[in-house]
């Protein structure tokens, strides 16, 4: 029985994707319950469908077959993308951004960087939700400022684009309004601590190191 793939595995995969966050294509899906299920150490091959059923069997839908040799790699052996997740404050930015960095360049993990607001804080509104918007907006206004600082650096926002500039041996500064809005069950909070620890954990971080830490 250890050497074939559970239903539950299965069915966990496809329960956790659906959780993740909210997507717009079902070819995203697809592919990422796919990819969980090739991280598992039995199965090679999936061919995966997902069909809209409201709208009757086989009218509205996708199909994909992803392999192992796709580049996906078992648990255990898949460290790769495990990131190290350092929160800046303004601080330790104003301080010296390039020294920092070097002092990461010896690192083998992927460093993704998060922030707080710049230094002119947020626009303040009546709305909750409203607020909420721009206390991310302002988040990724600093974001953007910062990856400007140092040609290593690269604004990402989303999954795809995070795995990506992983992948490329890019460090990342962390733009999260797509992240968080889209989430499930998402972060309430906007401040920098509170986004940066839900934020690591949505990527496995292998560590996360504070403002206190990085300044």
């Amino acid at each position: 029985m250890d050497a074939i793939l559970s239903y539950d595995t299965i069915a966990e995969a496809i329960a956790h994707e659906l959780a993740a966050e909210r997507l717009n294509l079902l070819e995203t899906l697809a592919d990422r319950i796919a990819e969980r299920i090739l991280r598992e150490p039995q199965p090679l091959r999936v061919f995966l469908r997902i069909e809209k059923l409201d709208r009757g069997p086989g009218a509205l839908g996708v199909e994909i077959v992803r392999c192992r040799a796709d580049g996906v790699t078992p648990d255990g052996d898949d460290t790769a993308l495990r990131p190290l997740v350092v929160q800046l404050t303004q601080g330790a930015i104003a301080a010296g951004l390039a020294t920092f960095l070097d002092a990461l360049e010896g690192d083998p993990r992927p460093v993704i960087l998060t922030v707080g607001p710049g230094a002119g804080g947020c626009v303040h509104a009546e709305n909750a939700t409203a607020q909420r918007r721009i206390d991310l907006l302002a988040i990724e206004q600093n974001a953007v400022a910062v990856a400007s600082l140092d040609d290593r650096c690269v604004v990402t926002g989303t999954r795809t684009e995070l795995e990506w500039a992983m992948t490329q041996g890019l460090i990342c500064v962390w733009a999260p309004t797509k992240l968080v809005l889209d989430a499930v069950d998402g972060p309430t909070g906007t401040d920098a601590r509170s986004l940066t620890g839900w934020f690591a954990q949505e990527m496995v971080a292998d560590e996360v190191r504070w403002s206190e830490d990085a300044a």
